[in-house]
């Protein structure tokens, strides 16, 4: 079926030539934007921790000083640039990318059935919230948080139950990955130089 995204074809790209990037219904984002996203929703708050003028004052800041405030004001302005393309998106765009980013240990088992942050996606979306909600009301678990509930369908089933979400939940990502696509345009990536030298030296 076609991809129903009005973005689908203007900014995915091929993952077979980038292996690393994930895929969603085949979309995946461009390098920059998967650097992007996964700076923001992990590395921005703490590099982006810029302390007054007035506190470095006091503080007697050294030349070695300057320089890292400088570094962090350069992850603060690219932190506001992309918190205001994630602005443009919905609300629930938002929330998948949040979930399919933000990197958090989870169970071996957990991320085969659910790869490439599809079970952060799965956390965040609202008919698997819904979904554990029923069946806490119907008795069918006692699992207190949908992380947990989504760790025993994946041991227990129904399997039926993880292929609808896994269906779901890459056709949803692959909109939010398009439509982030869409409001970022296709310049470089904005993540801070020796944040993005860090990440190309890890793959």
């Amino acid at each position: 079926m076609a991809d129903s995204s009005p973005y689908a074809s203007i900014h995915s790209v091929d993952s077979s030539s980038h292996p690393h990037l994930p895929r969603f219904a085949g979309v995946s984002p461009s390098e920059a934007a998967d650097a992007e996203l996964r700076w923001f929703f992990n590395e921005a708050e703490s590099e982006a921790d810029v302390p007054s003028n007035y506190c470095m004052l006091l503080a007697g800041v050294s030349p070695g000083g300057v320089e890292e405030f400088e570094r962090r004001a350069e992850a603060l302005h690219a932190a506001k640039k992309i918190e205001t393309r994630l602005r443009t998106l919905t609300r629930t765009s938002v929330l998948l990318l949040q979930g399919i980013y933000t990197e958090r240990a989870r169970p071996h088992a957990v991320t085969e059935a659910l790869p490439h942050g599809l079970a952060g996606a799965a956390e965040a979306s609202a008919q698997v919230c819904v979904e554990h909600l029923r069946a806490l009301a119907r008795g069918e678990t006692f699992a207190r948080t949908v992380a947990v509930w989504i760790e025993e369908v994946v041991r227990k089933g129904p399997p039926r139950l993880l292929a609808e979400w896994r269906k779901e939940l890459e056709r949803t990502a692959s909109l939010a990955v398009s439509a982030y696509e869409h409001a970022r345009g296709r310049g470089p990536s904005v993540v801070p130089d020796d944040q993005g030298e860090e990440e190309e030296g890890g793959r």
